[in-house]
């Protein structure tokens, strides 16, 4: 699990890097946009990784698959959708991930913001943060991450 995690960190930690070497405004502001995209996309991976390797000792193979099947129709995993989909699991690991969330309130809304920035661009919107804005919008996503891993330890 975590060496997943760190892979998809790395890919991201590079694609910033490359995005700020950007010198072209109108091409940045593209970048910008591709990162939230990605950066959505590493909080939807990271929850199906984490889930389903604390879930592997305590699962049946067949009820293993049938969880692998839900992670494939995609979900806007705001941090209201990972407490509820870890009260299905185990009720522990939602009061404290719940409780760890509620002490940082900035993780959430930059999670919220990031899924409606996604979803605006998806739609056809022109929803831009601003590269600046989306790297910060990943540093919190990376630390709602870790407060996924540590909830469900227990």
């Amino acid at each position: 699990m975590q060496h997943s995690i760190e892979s998809r960190q790395r890919k991201l930690d590079t694609f910033f890097g490359r995005a700020n070497a950007v010198k072209d405004d109108e091409l940045k502001s593209d970048m910008a946009r591709y990162g939230i995209v990605l950066v959505c996309g590493y909080v939807e991976r990271c929850v199906e990784v984490i889930i389903l390797d604390r879930l592997t000792t305590r699962a049946q193979p067949q009820v293993l698959q049938f969880i692998k099947t839900h992670f494939k129709k995609g979900t806007n995993y705001d941090c209201e959708a990972i407490c509820q989909l870890l009260i299905r699991f185990d009720q522990g690991w939602s009061n404290a991930f719940r409780t760890t969330i509620e002490a940082n309130e900035q993780w959430e809304a930059s999670l919220t913001s990031a899924y409606a920035i996604r979803n605006s661009i998806a739609h056809g919107g022109e929803g831009n943060k601003g590269l600046p804005g989306v790297k910060a919008f990943y540093s919190d996503c990376k630390s709602i991450v870790a407060a996924l891993i540590e909830a469900t330890k227990k």
